[in-house]
């Protein structure tokens, strides 16, 4: 416990000051923690096959081309350059033709994650360059919500959630959503915005309740891998995806809401 305490005070001293920074220096370290957290993928033995040197470093290269493009381009689909998703699947699905040990089962898995780890990441970029308020209320309801299903969850959890991750209740859930339903919607309505209350409250339900499914997806993607952590980078809590699983799939279905609604 005092080593998960330690490495979180340290994440977040190195986290808030490049945060408010901004530009150049936050999209520079969202890209290296996308990319510790896509080398985490593909460091997984029982999703894929081991992937060749040479395809693994373009994997690389359509991963970061995928973070940094342009995510209001009138050309592309729903912000994604067709050029670059074409690209992505002759570099990912050609090579089956050549390495007996690579299928095609791993080239359309590893398209799914690339596309899905990058635009998380590009997602976060865009959320922080339109405004730092809109950032930390993104992160807030994960957080919220996993503190409280947490909190609720031990006190009065009586029913499983489900048989990927035995210890969540459907108590915790259901109170761990309304409570960050509640303090995510203040904290938008006092720091970001005060026009479209209901709007605001759905909003914060929905991503309240989608970090809960990014926490179990990824969870499932462990327990298809026998694993109990992605690595051991971050001391007293795993990986980038063990930490950040939450974050990677509210940042997608928020997107979605600035750019449709």
């Amino acid at each position: 416990m005092k080593t998960r305490i330690i490495s979180a005070l340290l994440l977040l001293l190195c986290a808030i000051p490049i945060i408010i920074a901004g530009g150049k220096v936050f999209s520079l370290a969202v890209g290296l923690v996308g990319i510790l957290a896509f080398r985490e993928i593909l460091n997984l033995r029982k999703t894929h096959q081991k992937i060749p040197f040479l395809l693994a470093a373009f994997y690389y290269l359509c991963f970061i081309l995928t973070i940094y493009i342009n995510p209001f381009d009138a050309t592309g689909f729903m912000g994604l350059s067709y050029r670059l998703l074409i690209f992505i699947f002759l570099v990912y699905c050609i090579p089956t033709l050549f390495y007996a040990n690579y299928t095609t089962q791993d080239a359309f898995g590893m398209i799914s994650m690339t596309l899905f780890l990058g635009l998380a990441c590009h997602s976060i970029l865009v959320i922080r360059t339109i405004r730092l308020s809109l950032f930390f209320y993104l992160i807030f309801v994960p957080i919220c919500t996993d503190t409280f299903a947490y909190f609720f969850g031990t006190l009065i959890g009586r029913h499983s959630l489900c048989k990927i991750s035995p210890k969540k209740t459907w108590e915790g859930s259901i109170l761990g959503s309304f409570s960050a339903m509640l303090l995510g919607s203040l904290f938008y309505l006092y720091f970001v915005s005060q026009e479209g209350i209901l709007w605001v409250i759905l909003l914060t339900l929905v991503l309240s309740i989608v970090s809960q499914l990014g926490d179990l997806f990824f969870s499932k993607i462990k327990r298809e891998n026998e694993i109990k952590d992605y690595s051991d980078l971050i001391p007293g809590h795993g990986g980038i995806l063990d930490r950040f699983d939450s974050i990677i799939m509210t940042s997608i279905v928020m997107m979605l809401f600035i750019t449709y609604f």
